[in-house]
Protein backbone atom coordinates (compact mmCIF):
# COMPACT_ATOMS: atom_id res chain seq x y z
CA UNK A 1 0.00 0.00 0.00
CA UNK A 2 1.40 3.39 -0.98
CA UNK A 3 1.28 6.52 1.10
CA UNK A 4 3.74 8.75 2.91
CA UNK A 5 7.09 7.29 3.96
CA UNK A 6 9.61 9.33 5.94
CA UNK A 7 13.28 8.32 6.10
CA UNK A 8 15.35 9.55 9.02
CA UNK A 9 14.13 10.06 12.59
CA UNK A 10 16.18 13.13 13.37
CA UNK A 11 14.34 16.26 14.47
CA UNK A 12 13.03 17.02 10.98
CA UNK A 13 11.70 13.52 10.36
CA UNK A 14 10.18 13.29 13.82
CA UNK A 15 8.57 16.70 13.46
CA UNK A 16 7.16 15.83 10.03
CA UNK A 17 5.65 12.58 11.35
CA UNK A 18 4.29 14.32 14.46
CA UNK A 19 2.62 17.14 12.53
CA UNK A 20 1.21 14.75 9.95
CA UNK A 21 -0.23 12.66 12.77
CA UNK A 22 -1.81 15.75 14.31
CA UNK A 23 -3.51 16.32 10.94
CA UNK A 24 -4.73 12.73 10.74
CA UNK A 25 -2.22 11.57 8.12
CA UNK A 26 -0.47 8.28 8.87
CA UNK A 27 3.15 8.06 7.76
CA UNK A 28 5.72 5.34 8.31
CA UNK A 29 8.95 6.74 9.76
CA UNK A 30 12.06 4.62 9.16
CA UNK A 31 15.24 5.08 11.20
CA UNK A 32 18.46 3.11 10.70
CA UNK A 33 19.67 3.47 14.29
CA UNK A 34 18.32 1.84 17.42
CA UNK A 35 17.16 5.15 18.87
CA UNK A 36 15.62 8.33 17.44
CA UNK A 37 17.14 11.79 17.28
CA UNK A 38 19.82 11.57 14.60
CA UNK A 39 22.51 14.06 15.55
CA UNK A 40 20.27 15.25 18.40
CA UNK A 41 21.02 12.21 20.55
CA UNK A 42 22.64 11.79 23.95
CA UNK A 43 25.01 8.97 24.85
CA UNK A 44 24.67 7.61 28.39
CA UNK A 45 27.94 6.32 29.86
CA UNK A 46 28.69 5.53 33.53
CA UNK A 47 26.34 8.20 34.83
CA UNK A 48 27.45 10.82 32.26
CA UNK A 49 25.19 12.20 29.51
CA UNK A 50 27.14 13.13 26.37
CA UNK A 51 25.41 14.98 23.53
CA UNK A 52 26.71 14.45 20.01
CA UNK A 53 28.54 17.80 19.77
CA UNK A 54 27.10 21.01 21.16
CA UNK A 55 23.34 20.98 20.66
CA UNK A 56 21.61 24.01 22.13
CA UNK A 57 18.09 25.19 21.38
CA UNK A 58 17.97 28.76 20.06
CA UNK A 59 14.42 30.12 19.74
CA UNK A 60 13.53 33.05 17.50
CA UNK A 61 10.02 32.09 16.34
CA UNK A 62 7.01 32.81 18.55
CA UNK A 63 5.31 29.55 17.58
CA UNK A 64 8.19 27.45 18.96
CA UNK A 65 7.15 27.94 22.59
CA UNK A 66 3.60 26.56 22.10
CA UNK A 67 5.11 23.58 20.26
CA UNK A 68 7.46 22.80 23.14
CA UNK A 69 4.63 23.26 25.64
CA UNK A 70 2.47 20.89 23.61
CA UNK A 71 5.25 18.31 23.74
CA UNK A 72 5.25 18.61 27.52
CA UNK A 73 8.91 19.62 27.91
CA UNK A 74 8.80 23.40 28.26
CA UNK A 75 9.19 23.34 32.04
CA UNK A 76 12.15 20.98 31.73
CA UNK A 77 14.13 23.51 29.68
CA UNK A 78 16.34 26.13 31.30
CA UNK A 79 16.98 29.47 29.59
CA UNK A 80 20.65 30.47 29.63
CA UNK A 81 22.57 33.58 28.70
CA UNK A 82 25.37 32.54 26.40
CA UNK A 83 28.85 32.42 27.89
CA UNK A 84 31.14 31.70 24.96
CA UNK A 85 34.73 32.66 24.35
CA UNK A 86 37.54 32.53 21.82
CA UNK A 87 40.87 31.06 22.89
CA UNK A 88 43.56 32.91 20.96
CA UNK A 89 47.23 33.53 21.68
CA UNK A 90 46.87 32.07 25.15
CA UNK A 91 43.99 34.41 26.06
CA UNK A 92 40.23 33.95 26.22
CA UNK A 93 38.07 36.82 25.02
CA UNK A 94 34.26 36.75 24.90
CA UNK A 95 32.43 35.81 21.71
CA UNK A 96 31.80 37.40 19.26
CA UNK A 97 35.34 38.61 18.77
CA UNK A 98 34.16 41.60 16.70
CA UNK A 99 33.06 43.43 19.85
CA UNK A 100 35.31 41.81 22.44
CA UNK A 101 38.96 42.36 21.62
CA UNK A 102 39.82 43.86 25.00
CA UNK A 103 41.20 40.62 26.47
CA UNK A 104 43.43 39.84 23.51
CA UNK A 105 47.15 40.71 23.39
CA UNK A 106 47.63 44.40 22.49
CA UNK A 107 49.17 43.68 19.08
CA UNK A 108 46.26 41.42 18.09
CA UNK A 109 43.75 43.98 19.34
CA UNK A 110 45.46 46.70 17.28
CA UNK A 111 45.42 44.55 14.14
CA UNK A 112 41.70 43.89 14.53
CA UNK A 113 40.56 47.42 15.33
CA UNK A 114 42.79 49.10 12.75
CA UNK A 115 41.74 46.61 10.09
CA UNK A 116 38.07 47.21 10.85
CA UNK A 117 38.49 50.99 10.62
CA UNK A 118 40.21 50.63 7.26
CA UNK A 119 37.44 48.31 6.05
CA UNK A 120 34.77 50.82 7.07
CA UNK A 121 36.62 53.59 5.20
CA UNK A 122 37.22 51.55 2.03
CA UNK A 123 34.53 51.10 -0.63
CA UNK A 124 33.63 47.54 -1.63
CA UNK A 125 35.52 46.30 -4.67
CA UNK A 126 33.32 43.27 -5.34
CA UNK A 127 29.61 43.02 -6.27
CA UNK A 128 27.65 41.08 -3.67
CA UNK A 129 26.95 38.17 -6.00
CA UNK A 130 30.67 37.73 -6.73
CA UNK A 131 31.93 37.81 -3.16
CA UNK A 132 33.55 34.75 -1.68
CA UNK A 133 33.55 34.28 2.07
CA UNK A 134 37.15 35.54 2.05
CA UNK A 135 36.36 38.82 0.28
CA UNK A 136 33.17 39.24 2.32
CA UNK A 137 35.09 38.94 5.61
CA UNK A 138 37.92 41.18 4.39
CA UNK A 139 35.56 43.96 3.32
CA UNK A 140 33.20 43.58 6.27
CA UNK A 141 35.62 43.08 9.18
CA UNK A 142 39.07 43.95 7.90
CA UNK A 143 42.45 42.29 7.69
CA UNK A 144 43.03 41.77 11.42
CA UNK A 145 39.80 39.94 12.22
CA UNK A 146 40.18 37.94 9.01
CA UNK A 147 43.73 36.81 9.73
CA UNK A 148 43.41 36.14 13.45
CA UNK A 149 39.98 34.53 13.59
CA UNK A 150 37.61 34.27 10.62
CA UNK A 151 39.99 32.63 8.16
CA UNK A 152 41.73 30.15 10.48
CA UNK A 153 38.55 29.16 12.35
CA UNK A 154 36.37 28.59 9.30
CA UNK A 155 39.12 26.90 7.32
CA UNK A 156 39.67 24.59 10.29
CA UNK A 157 35.94 23.84 10.56
CA UNK A 158 35.20 23.40 6.85
CA UNK A 159 38.59 21.98 5.81
CA UNK A 160 38.35 24.39 2.88
CA UNK A 161 40.18 27.64 1.99
CA UNK A 162 38.10 30.71 2.78
CA UNK A 163 38.35 31.81 -0.86
CA UNK A 164 36.43 28.66 -1.92
CA UNK A 165 33.51 29.26 0.45
CA UNK A 166 30.48 31.33 -0.48
CA UNK A 167 28.46 33.66 1.74
CA UNK A 168 25.05 31.93 1.49
CA UNK A 169 25.28 30.59 5.03
CA UNK A 170 26.47 33.65 6.94
CA UNK A 171 23.17 35.55 7.31
CA UNK A 172 22.17 35.78 10.96
CA UNK A 173 25.17 33.69 12.07
CA UNK A 174 27.94 36.30 11.62
CA UNK A 175 26.81 39.70 12.97
CA UNK A 176 28.58 42.86 11.87
CA UNK A 177 28.97 45.54 14.56
CA UNK A 178 29.20 49.25 14.02
CA UNK A 179 32.47 51.16 14.46
CA UNK A 180 31.41 52.45 17.87
CA UNK A 181 30.75 48.89 19.07
CA UNK A 182 34.18 47.74 17.90
CA UNK A 183 35.87 50.63 19.70
CA UNK A 184 33.85 49.97 22.85
CA UNK A 185 34.81 46.30 22.59
CA UNK A 186 38.49 47.15 22.48
CA UNK A 187 38.15 48.83 25.89
CA UNK A 188 35.82 46.27 27.48
CA UNK A 189 32.86 48.63 27.36
CA UNK A 190 30.45 46.55 25.26
CA UNK A 191 27.76 44.90 27.37
CA UNK A 192 24.84 44.15 25.00
CA UNK A 193 24.43 40.49 23.93
CA UNK A 194 24.85 40.02 20.19
CA UNK A 195 24.04 37.18 17.79
CA UNK A 196 21.37 34.56 17.14
CA UNK A 197 22.70 32.42 20.00
CA UNK A 198 22.90 35.13 22.67
CA UNK A 199 20.43 33.05 24.68
CA UNK A 200 19.58 29.38 24.45
CA UNK A 201 17.48 26.69 26.11
CA UNK A 202 18.82 23.40 27.40
CA UNK A 203 17.30 20.57 29.46
CA UNK A 204 17.84 20.97 33.18
CA UNK A 205 19.18 17.43 33.30
CA UNK A 206 19.94 14.48 31.08
CA UNK A 207 21.02 16.07 27.78
CA UNK A 208 19.45 17.22 24.56
CA UNK A 209 17.80 13.89 23.74
CA UNK A 210 14.82 15.20 25.73
CA UNK A 211 13.50 16.97 22.62
CA UNK A 212 13.81 14.02 20.24
CA UNK A 213 12.37 11.61 22.81
CA UNK A 214 9.35 13.88 23.36
CA UNK A 215 8.60 13.89 19.63
CA UNK A 216 9.25 10.18 19.25
CA UNK A 217 6.75 9.41 22.01
CA UNK A 218 4.05 10.98 19.85
CA UNK A 219 4.91 9.14 16.63
CA UNK A 220 3.22 5.71 16.75
CA UNK A 221 4.64 4.52 13.43
CA UNK A 222 8.31 5.06 14.28
CA UNK A 223 10.31 2.03 13.12
CA UNK A 224 13.84 1.77 14.57
CA UNK A 225 16.68 -0.41 13.25
CA UNK A 226 15.18 -0.10 9.77
CA UNK A 227 17.99 1.09 7.46
CA UNK A 228 17.07 1.66 3.82
CA UNK A 229 19.33 -0.36 1.52
CA UNK A 230 17.99 0.54 -1.94
CA UNK A 231 15.81 3.18 -3.59
CA UNK A 232 14.09 2.81 -6.97
CA UNK A 233 12.93 6.22 -8.07
CA UNK A 234 10.97 5.22 -11.18
CA UNK A 235 9.06 2.50 -9.33
CA UNK A 236 8.72 4.69 -6.23
CA UNK A 237 9.91 1.78 -4.13
CA UNK A 238 12.51 1.34 -1.40
CA UNK A 239 13.97 -1.72 0.25
CA UNK A 240 14.72 -2.07 3.96
CA UNK A 241 17.58 -4.17 5.34
CA UNK A 242 15.26 -7.00 6.39
CA UNK A 243 14.05 -7.34 2.80
CA UNK A 244 10.71 -5.56 3.08
CA UNK A 245 9.84 -3.29 0.17
CA UNK A 246 7.70 -0.19 0.54
CA UNK A 247 6.15 1.94 -2.16
CA UNK A 248 5.34 5.59 -1.76
CA UNK A 249 3.14 8.30 -3.09
CA UNK A 250 5.44 10.73 -1.31
CA UNK A 251 8.84 9.96 0.16
CA UNK A 252 10.03 12.55 2.67
CA UNK A 253 13.80 12.23 2.84
CA UNK A 254 15.48 13.80 5.88
CA UNK A 255 18.68 11.71 5.95
CA UNK A 256 21.80 13.03 4.15
CA UNK A 257 21.18 13.84 0.50
CA UNK A 258 24.33 11.96 -0.49
CA UNK A 259 22.97 8.80 1.14
CA UNK A 260 19.90 8.98 -1.09
CA UNK A 261 21.93 9.58 -4.24
CA UNK A 262 24.14 6.60 -3.37
CA UNK A 263 21.17 4.28 -2.78
CA UNK A 264 19.20 5.29 -5.88
CA UNK A 265 20.53 3.00 -8.62
CA UNK A 266 18.33 4.63 -11.27
CA UNK A 267 19.37 8.20 -10.51
CA UNK A 268 19.64 9.98 -13.87
CA UNK A 269 23.23 10.66 -15.04
CA UNK A 270 22.88 14.43 -14.73
CA UNK A 271 21.84 14.02 -11.09
CA UNK A 272 24.68 11.59 -10.44
CA UNK A 273 27.01 14.32 -11.69
CA UNK A 274 25.32 16.88 -9.45
CA UNK A 275 25.67 14.65 -6.40
CA UNK A 276 29.40 14.19 -7.02
CA UNK A 277 30.16 17.87 -6.42
CA UNK A 278 28.49 18.03 -2.99
CA UNK A 279 31.06 18.49 -0.23
CA UNK A 280 30.84 18.17 3.54
CA UNK A 281 32.94 17.64 6.62
CA UNK A 282 32.68 15.03 9.32
CA UNK A 283 33.14 15.79 13.01
CA UNK A 284 34.86 13.53 15.50
CA UNK A 285 33.35 14.33 18.88
CA UNK A 286 35.54 13.32 21.83
CA UNK A 287 33.49 13.40 25.04
CA UNK A 288 35.14 13.20 28.44
CA UNK A 289 33.84 12.67 31.94
CA UNK A 290 36.26 14.40 34.29
CA UNK A 291 36.68 14.62 38.06
CA UNK A 292 36.17 17.97 39.72
CA UNK A 293 34.46 21.19 38.63
CA UNK A 294 34.65 22.55 35.09
CA UNK A 295 37.89 24.47 34.48
CA UNK A 296 36.09 27.56 33.15
CA UNK A 297 32.64 29.13 33.37
CA UNK A 298 32.06 29.40 29.60
CA UNK A 299 29.62 27.08 27.91
CA UNK A 300 32.02 26.67 24.99
CA UNK A 301 35.23 28.06 23.48
CA UNK A 302 36.17 28.55 19.82
CA UNK A 303 39.73 27.49 19.01
CA UNK A 304 40.98 28.96 15.71
CA UNK A 305 44.71 28.22 16.01
CA UNK A 306 45.92 25.42 13.73
CA UNK A 307 48.31 23.98 16.34
CA UNK A 308 45.35 22.61 18.30
CA UNK A 309 43.47 19.68 16.73
CA UNK A 310 39.93 20.81 17.57
CA UNK A 311 37.95 23.86 16.50
CA UNK A 312 35.67 23.98 19.55
CA UNK A 313 35.62 22.70 23.11
CA UNK A 314 32.53 22.82 25.31
CA UNK A 315 31.66 22.26 28.96
CA UNK A 316 28.07 20.97 28.96
CA UNK A 317 28.06 20.68 32.74
CA UNK A 318 27.95 24.48 32.79
CA UNK A 319 24.44 24.50 31.30
CA UNK A 320 22.85 21.23 32.42
CA UNK A 321 23.07 18.36 34.90
CA UNK A 322 24.90 15.82 32.76
CA UNK A 323 27.53 14.41 35.13
CA UNK A 324 27.60 12.63 38.50
CA UNK A 325 28.27 14.83 41.57
CA UNK A 326 31.86 15.97 41.76
CA UNK A 327 32.44 15.63 38.01
CA UNK A 328 32.02 17.59 34.79
CA UNK A 329 31.90 16.86 31.08
CA UNK A 330 34.06 18.13 28.22
CA UNK A 331 33.06 18.00 24.55
CA UNK A 332 35.81 18.34 21.94
CA UNK A 333 35.04 18.68 18.21
CA UNK A 334 37.51 17.87 15.42
CA UNK A 335 36.66 18.43 11.78
CA UNK A 336 37.89 16.42 8.78
CA UNK A 337 36.65 15.87 5.22
CA UNK A 338 33.58 13.65 5.00
CA UNK A 339 34.55 10.02 4.63
CA UNK A 340 38.17 10.59 5.66
CA UNK A 341 39.60 8.35 8.41
CA UNK A 342 40.33 9.90 11.78
CA UNK A 343 44.04 10.56 12.32
CA UNK A 344 45.71 7.93 14.52
CA UNK A 345 46.09 8.98 18.13
CA UNK A 346 43.44 11.70 17.83
CA UNK A 347 42.03 11.25 21.35
CA UNK A 348 45.46 11.52 22.92
CA UNK A 349 46.26 14.58 20.81
CA UNK A 350 43.08 16.20 22.10
CA UNK A 351 44.00 15.37 25.70
CA UNK A 352 47.47 16.85 25.19
CA UNK A 353 45.93 20.05 23.80
CA UNK A 354 43.52 20.33 26.74
CA UNK A 355 46.44 19.93 29.14
CA UNK A 356 48.43 22.63 27.33
CA UNK A 357 45.45 24.98 27.42
CA UNK A 358 44.93 24.41 31.13
CA UNK A 359 41.49 22.91 30.50
CA UNK A 360 42.52 19.55 31.96
CA UNK A 361 44.69 19.13 35.04
CA UNK A 362 45.71 15.52 34.53
CA UNK A 363 44.91 12.60 32.27
CA UNK A 364 44.17 10.67 35.45
CA UNK A 365 41.16 12.92 36.07
CA UNK A 366 39.42 11.51 32.99
CA UNK A 367 37.15 8.74 34.26
CA UNK A 368 34.97 8.20 31.18
CA UNK A 369 35.36 8.60 27.42
CA UNK A 370 32.85 8.38 24.58
CA UNK A 371 33.94 9.24 21.05
CA UNK A 372 31.38 9.58 18.27
CA UNK A 373 31.52 10.46 14.59
CA UNK A 374 28.99 12.61 12.72
CA UNK A 375 29.39 12.17 8.98
CA UNK A 376 28.29 14.40 7.37
CA UNK A 377 28.22 17.06 10.07
CA UNK A 378 28.50 20.37 8.18
CA UNK A 379 27.96 20.91 4.47
CA UNK A 380 30.50 22.99 2.56
CA UNK A 381 29.00 26.06 0.91
CA UNK A 382 30.99 26.40 -2.29
CA UNK A 383 30.04 27.72 -5.73
CA UNK A 384 29.01 24.30 -7.02
CA UNK A 385 26.50 23.67 -4.22
CA UNK A 386 23.45 25.84 -5.20
CA UNK A 387 23.13 24.53 -8.75
CA UNK A 388 23.72 20.92 -7.70
CA UNK A 389 21.16 21.01 -4.86
CA UNK A 390 18.57 22.74 -7.06
CA UNK A 391 18.99 20.10 -9.78
CA UNK A 392 18.68 17.24 -7.30
CA UNK A 393 15.67 18.77 -5.58
CA UNK A 394 13.83 19.24 -8.88
CA UNK A 395 14.75 15.82 -10.26
CA UNK A 396 13.80 13.97 -7.10
CA UNK A 397 10.51 15.85 -6.81
CA UNK A 398 9.44 14.28 -10.11
CA UNK A 399 9.72 10.87 -8.40
CA UNK A 400 7.60 12.00 -5.45
CA UNK A 401 10.61 12.64 -3.20
CA UNK A 402 10.61 15.73 -0.97
CA UNK A 403 13.86 16.82 0.68
CA UNK A 404 13.49 18.25 4.18
CA UNK A 405 15.93 19.36 6.84
CA UNK A 406 19.57 20.22 7.25
CA UNK A 407 21.20 17.19 5.66
CA UNK A 408 18.62 16.37 3.01
CA UNK A 409 18.57 19.97 1.79
CA UNK A 410 22.36 20.16 2.16
CA UNK A 411 22.36 23.33 4.25
CA UNK A 412 23.32 24.79 7.61
CA UNK A 413 20.47 25.29 10.08
CA UNK A 414 19.54 25.13 13.76
CA UNK A 415 17.50 22.71 15.86
CA UNK A 416 14.56 25.10 15.74
CA UNK A 417 14.84 25.22 11.96
CA UNK A 418 14.72 21.41 11.88
CA UNK A 419 11.47 21.37 13.83
CA UNK A 420 9.82 23.79 11.42
CA UNK A 421 11.31 22.16 8.31
CA UNK A 422 9.43 19.05 9.39
CA UNK A 423 6.26 21.01 10.06
CA UNK A 424 6.51 22.72 6.66
CA UNK A 425 6.70 19.47 4.72
CA UNK A 426 3.78 18.13 6.78
CA UNK A 427 1.71 21.18 5.78
CA UNK A 428 2.38 20.39 2.11
CA UNK A 429 1.05 16.85 2.55
CA UNK A 430 -2.05 17.52 4.64
CA UNK A 431 -5.35 16.88 2.84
Amino acid sequence: MSGVVIVGAGLTGLSAAYHLGEAGVRARLLEALEEPGGACRTLERDGFSFDLTGHLLHLRLAESVPLLKGLGIWRQLHRRQRRAGILLKGCVTPYPIQIHTHRLPPEVRRDCVLGFVRAVMSPSEHPEEEKTFATWVWERFGEGFARHFFFPYNEKLYCTPAAELTTEWVGRYVPRPGLEEVIDGAFGLHRTPVGYNATFFYPRRGGIRLLADALAGRVPQLELRRPVTAVELEARRLTVADGETLTWDTLVWTAPLTTLTHLAADLPPQLVAAARVLRAVAVINVNLGVRGPAPRREHWLYVPEARFPFYRVGFPSNHGEVAPPGHHTVSVEVSLPAGAPAPPGLEEACLSALLEMGLLKSRDDVVCRATARLDPAYVVYDRARPKAVAALRAGLRQAGVLLAGRWAEWKYSTMEDALWDGAAVARRLRP
